[in-house]
C-alpha cells in the first residue's frame, strides 16, 4: 500500500489546518545561567540585556576608569555579532563560548588564557550590570 503524504486530510467538508501557536521565543540560555547564580550582580530591567551600547564609548569609559583588563574584553567579546555595539547579553554569550573553546583546547597554556578571558568577560558583564543598574551604561 502506498501513502501519499502531499495531500492535506479532508475533515469534515473544510480542509484540516494546523493551528498555529505564537513563538514563545526562549530566553538565552547565557543570561538564564547568569540569573540563576544569586552571587552574581542583577539587572533591574530585564531590557537592559539586550540594550546596545557603542563600543568605543565603553572602551572609552573603561580606561577612563583604569579599568583596562574590562576595556581589553570589552574591544572583543561580542565582536562576531556586532562589531561597533555591545551589550550585556553578548558579553555573556562570549563568556559562555569560551567554556566550550576550554574543553577543546589542546594545552594547558591554551586553557589557563582562555579562564583568564573568561574571567575577565565575566567581569565586565558585572560592571556594565553595574552601570545599567546606575543609569551610567
Amino acid at each position: 500500500m502506498e501513502m501519499n503524504v502531499s495531500r492535506p486530510v479532508l475533515a469534515g467538508g473544510f480542509w484540516k489546518k494546523q493551528r498555529t501557536q505564537p513563538v514563545k521565543r526562549a530566553k538565552d540560555a547565557s543570561r538564564v545561567r547568569w540569573e540563576s547564580q544569586p552571587w552574581r550582580r542583577q539587572l533591574r530591567d530585564a531590557a537592559e540585556y539586550e540594550r546596545p551600547v557603542a563600543r568605543a564609548a565603553l572602551v572609552q569609559a573603561l580606561l577612563a576608569e583604569g579599568l583596562t583588563m574590562d576595556a581589553d574584553a570589552a574591544r572583543f567579546a561580542g565582536t562576531r555579532e556586532d562589531r561597533d555595539c555591545i551589550s550585556i547579553a553578548q558579553v555573556l554569550r562570549f563568556a559562555d563560548s569560551l567554556v566550550l573553546r576550554m574543553a577543546l583546547a589542546c594545552t594547558d597554556d591554551h586553557v589557563l588564557q582562555l579562564a583568564h578571558l573568561r574571567r575577565d568577560a565575566e567581569d565586565l558583564a558585572e560592571r556594565m550590570i553595574e552601570w545599567a543598574n546606575a543609569g551610567r551604561l
